[in-house]
């Protein structure tokens, strides 16, 4: 009724078994490995981005802190301002060069001028310095 014996049907079933379960304890053992790998990758990454969040953090601070003195020194300067004489009619021909001749007027948009100059100066510098941290 069958062409081969039954040993030799054993025969190719015990060693289809052994095949597919050598098979199947590579795929395992290399599974493992490979979910093994991706967790250490990913605690890794998470650590490096925690690392450069704290870092991206301390820059905004000091940005923020940096921006605060700016304006602590504009306020300053306009309560300072507020004592020079106004605009007049006459013009000035400009020889002296200090600026103790600016009116107020002259004078406190200068200031206004100056400090958005260092607040921008200052965020510029922030974004490249957290650019740099990120990039290493």
């Amino acid at each position: 009724m069958f062409p081969l014996s039954i040993g030799t049907y054993v025969k190719i079933i015990a060693g289809a078994l052994i095949i597919f379960g050598a098979w199947y304890n590579g795929y395992s053992i290399g599974y493992g490995k490979l979910t093994t790998y991706k967790l250490e990758q990913e605690t890794a990454t998470r650590t490096k981005e925690a690392a450069q969040q704290a870092a991206t953090d301390q820059i905004r601070k000091d940005k923020d802190a940096q921006i605060n003195a700016i304006n602590n020194q504009l306020a300053t300067a306009l309560i300072e301002l507020r004592n020079r004489p106004s605009r007049t009619q006459i013009t000035n021909n400009g020889q002296s060069g200090t600026g103790l001749s600016l009116s107020a007027e002259d004078s406190t948009f200068l200031e206004w001028e100056a400090a958005r100059a260092d607040k921008l100066r200052t965020a510029l510098e922030a974004c490249y310095k957290q650019y740099d941290e990120v990039a290493k």
